[in-house]
């Protein structure tokens, strides 16, 4: 990648156009939907804005493994065509001195962004399909949710069961983009990747759960929930059935 030296605009321009090849390459390869308009959106990127900037202050590779929902905030897409990267990428395994780590984790942050660019220029239709799907069949979670959040003072920040439903649909949008993200640089077998995956399965909804209902149905099986079906799935379905494939699991082994 960069070798020890803070990322440079040019660095992120590179990676991310080096992200739109894998992409394409590797949907062809599997022949699944993770990209669906990467044409549409590799043009639309070439007339964008690339930025290496100091994201969230100095933070070492314990912020992979770390507390914070999805810690890993190196990047940024902001509409219509710009993607930030956090300029200190190359020094994120310090202290402990990984080796590859840093140039797998700016790929896999480069690629990340790239896919919620292509979710962007299919108008954010997952997020908005899985929003109405939660406010449509998950009214009794929403109800709860509020509730909680009511009594520990949230209001301020969600004042309604349409603010939750957007905040989860967002959450799920993110968690199926760690998730293809993760598939492309499997495919291409990039070293470290699993640590960095294992370091996302802290959350209570990680994505690591799409890699668990991946065993059991196949890649193909996922994607289709998440892109060709967007609107019928969430978090919440998610994590059911997970929960339903671990208790057929367990009645298998005592069986």
């Amino acid at each position: 990648m960069t070798g020890r030296r803070e990322l440079t605009s040019d660095d992120v321009r590179r990676l991310v156009f080096k992200a739109i090849g894998i992409i394409a390459d590797v949907q062809g390869e599997l022949e699944l939907p993770i990209c669906p308009r990467i044409k549409e959106t590799s043009e639309r990127l070439r007339g964008g804005e690339f930025r290496a900037e100091l994201l969230n202050g100095n933070r070492g590779v314990l912020a992979v493994n770390g507390s914070r929902p999805y810690a890993m905030d190196y990047g940024a897409f902001e509409p219509p065509s710009t993607i930030v990267l956090d300029s200190r990428l190359p020094f994120c395994d310090r202290p402990l001195d990984i080796p590859q780590l840093p140039d797998t984790l700016a790929h896999y942050c480069a690629t990340h962004e790239v896919i919620h660019a292509d979710d962007h220029t299919g108008g954010d239709r997952l997020l908005s399909e899985t929003r109405r799907h939660i406010l449509k069949d998950h009214g009794d979670k929403l109800e709860k949710g509020m509730r909680i959040i009511e009594q520990e003072g949230g209001t301020d920040c969600i004042d309604g069961q349409e603010e939750l439903a957007e905040l989860w649909a967002m959450q799920y949008v993110d968690m199926v983009t760690h998730y293809r993200a993760y598939v492309v640089l499997r495919h291409r077998r990039l070293p470290k990747l699993d640590f960095i995956w294992a370091g996302l399965r802290n959350d209570f909804f990680p994505p690591t759960l799409l890699t668990r209902i991946e065993r059991q149905r196949g890649a193909g099986y996922v994607f289709d929930i998440i892109i060709r079906r967007a609107g019928d799935y969430c978090l919440i379905d998610a994590l059911r059935e997970f929960e339903s494939i671990g208790e057929r699991s367990a009645c298998t082994y005592t069986v």
